[in-house]
């Protein structure tokens, strides 16, 4: 009589697979941080005087909603601002890594962004205003 032989598992080898998984996570946290950037459609105010500056690693924004973005994620309060603001900016010594890119679009009333700004200056961080050159056709 024939004894039937166990078939051998296969082998998979796993042996890069923790790289691989690693650098999957990497590439979709790049990406995403990217999407929810470019995801907040904004009319900044126009100003006749503006300047050109180096954009900035940390920013807060305000939709035409009236939501509060700290880079990218919606937060609750000017309290959450302040609080994130400080702990982005807590190990940076130079004006440069300081500046808060400050988004706000222009139909947001007064009421709800001086207290942002308030935030992000009780915090320490030195704010740049973003806007749109004015035009001679827009007076």
């Amino acid at each position: 009589m024939r004894r039937r032989r166990r078939k051998a598992d296969p082998y998979v080898p796993t042996t890069s697979m923790g790289d691989i998984a690693f650098l999957l996570i990497i590439f979709f946290m790049v990406c995403s941080n990217f999407a929810k950037e470019a995801s907040q459609k904004l009319k900044p105010p126009k100003a006749a005087d503006l300047q050109k500056i180096q954009e900035s690693s940390i920013s807060v924004s305000i939709d035409e909603q009236g939501l509060i973005y700290i880079q990218g994620a919606n937060v609750p309060d000017e309290q959450a601002i302040e609080y994130g603001v400080e702990a982005l900016i807590k190990d940076r010594a130079t004006e440069q890594g300081r500046t808060v890119m400050f988004k706000c679009d222009k139909s947001v009333p007064r009421e709800v962004f001086e207290p942002v700004i308030e935030a992000i200056s009780k915090a320490g961080g030195i704010i740049a205003a973003m806007g749109d050159p004015l035009k001679e056709n827009d007076k």
